[in-house]
């Protein structure tokens, strides 16, 4: 069996205890070396997953006699390595074991709702801004390209009334969540990649 498990949101005490069992019970854990270095107790074989997404599946479809289990920060299935796999790996052979997303964290913080939230992320892509700022909720995972300022300055371009919340380091020592206007947010300082949540004034 193959298991796609998340982690969490960072920190190890995130994890759930049934995914913290299946990964020490595997031959090999496959993961991003900052997820992989944060595994403890771990014995078996580890492989660093970067872009080498094909290889990856050539070799999990070549070691199916092992227990593997392949790790992702977050939910697996939230922007995660969970889409990749499942079409790349017969399902019948997955066990995916979902984990606490940034998004979920970040909303049991400033104690707002999820209900009719729209997820999305800047990871390589441009996002269509007219869309995602015609919702009420919005949740971004970003990167270095287009991160929280890039985003106010899109909310600015079309005269929007906002609040911004940027979470850095969610579920770390050195978690830091920032909250205003999208001008507040592009006079802060810069922010290390992050989530970002646009909500109606309020």
């Amino acid at each position: 069996m193959i298991n796609i498990i998340g982690l969490g949101p960072g920190n190890n005490d995130y994890i759930t205890k049934v995914g913290e069992k299946l990964i020490l019970n595997s031959d090999v854990v496959i993961g991003g070396k900052r997820n992989l270095d944060s595994i403890e107790n771990f014995k078996g074989e580890k492989i660093v997953l970067a872009s080498n997404l094909k290889e990856i599946v050539r070799y999990i479809n070549e070691n199916k006699d092992k227990q593997i289990s392949v790790i992702a920060s977050g939910d697996p299935f939230i922007y995660g390595i969970g889409k990749y796999l499942s079409k790349n790996i017969d399902t019948k052979e997955l066990n995916v074991v979902s984990g606490i997303s940034s998004l979920q964290y970040i909303f049991s913080k400033i104690y707002v709702d999820m209900n009719d939230l729209y997820i999305t992320s800047s990871h390589g892509k441009t996002p269509d801004f007219d869309y995602v700022l015609s919702h009420k909720k919005v949740c971004m995972v970003t990167d270095k390209v287009i991160g929280p300022k890039e985003i106010c300055k899109e909310i600015l371009n079309r005269d929007l009334k906002r609040t911004v919340i940027v979470g850095e380091n969610l579920s770390y020592d050195n978690e830091k969540i920032t909250i205003g206007t999208p001008k507040e947010i592009l006079e802060a300082d810069n922010f290390q990649m992050c989530v970002v949540v646009i909500l109606e004034e309020y």
